[in-house]
């Protein structure tokens, strides 16, 4: 492999680094082309060093190569703070507002994140999931000037809209980390000690998400089912933790395609294969169109249109 057709790209969210070995020659990178490591909010040593760790083997191997990094590693708890691209945006001109520097003889290049005001009429913020959806579209050239209602599920889920060619709005939900929380520190899921785990159940989640979906502003009082239903009738409830994150993934899918969707859109999962099933039975349940890209070559499309 040559290496003036290689960059690193590197998606550096909050928990986790995920850094990429790209080329212009490939649409997607192999597995032993991405390397991971400590998120911004877990580092122990300084983000140059973080980095440098663990792509050392590809400067050994090619040299000196361009570094392009996405993410929370450009907000204010990050490497260096860059800008935030106002909604409606072209997601093209993501590399107009980077900031650009040297280290250890390397052109480092952090891209800004993208601001809006919600469906809510609230100030929201993304960081690295732009990327992702930029990749996307450079994916899907045909169809990225249509109507997409774009779900991102993680810790903060996105749901981003898509109308001609540009990221109109877009909302943040807080449902992986709430689950997080209900799940391991509340009285809603017994431990682990106090009860087997039977490991996710569709039929269970489908229960909460199919709730969900039918009391759309009952969210705080059906959260309590799944300790009532465990003790009640813990055999039609089955897995506790499955039902829950039905519960609030249906919450999450049945507000987002309310407020930010027009009737009958396709809705473009991009994500982690696990979670994005999780998301697609959901949005399924609904009645809508899902389609659904890994995240890994969304962002790593998004580093080869920047």
């Amino acid at each position: 492999m040559s290496s003036d057709q290689l960059f690193i790209g590197v998606d550096w969210g909050t928990s986790r680094m995920r850094a990429m070995l790209c080329s212009h020659d490939r649409s997607a990178p192999s597995s032993d082309e991405v390397v991971f490591g400590d998120g911004i909010s877990k580092l122990t040593k300084s983000p140059e060093d973080t980095l440098f760790e663990a792509i050392t083997p590809w400067i050994k191997q090619y040299g000196k190569l361009d570094i392009v990094l996405a993410g929370m590693v450009g907000s204010n708890i990050g490497w260096k703070t860059t800008p935030y691209l106002p909604c409606p945006a072209q997601l093209s001109n993501l590399p107009n507002l980077a900031e650009v520097f040297e280290v250890q003889g390397h052109k480092v290049t952090i891209l800004p994140g993208a601001k809006g005001t919600n469906a809510m009429g609230q100030p929201d913020l993304m960081r690295g999931e732009e990327l992702q959806i930029l990749g996307w579209m450079a994916r899907h050239p045909n169809i990225s000037h249509e109507d997409r209602l774009i779900c991102l599920p993680g810790t903060h889920t996105k749901w981003a809209r898509l109308h001609d060619g540009q990221l109109e709005s877009f909302a943040t939900s807080l449902t992986g980390e709430l689950y997080a929380i209900l799940k391991d520190h509340s009285i809603l899921v017994p431990s682990p000690e106090s009860q087997p785990q039977t490991g996710f159940q569709n039929a269970s989640f489908l229960k909460g998400a199919k709730l969900a979906a039918q009391q759309p502003n009952g969210l705080l009082h059906i959260l309590f089912s799944t300790r009532t239903r465990l003790i009640s009738n813990p055999d039609e409830l089955g897995d506790p933790a499955s039902y829950l994150s039905g519960l609030l993934i249906g919450s999450d899918v049945k507000t987002a395609i309310d407020n930010c969707a027009k009737p009958n859109v396709i809705v473009e999962v991009i994500g982690a294969p696990a979670l994005g099933d999780k998301y697609a039975l959901a949005i399924e349940n609904l009645g809508h169109t899902c389609n659904f890209t890994d995240g890994n070559d969304a962002i790593y499309s998004g580093f080869l249109a920047v």
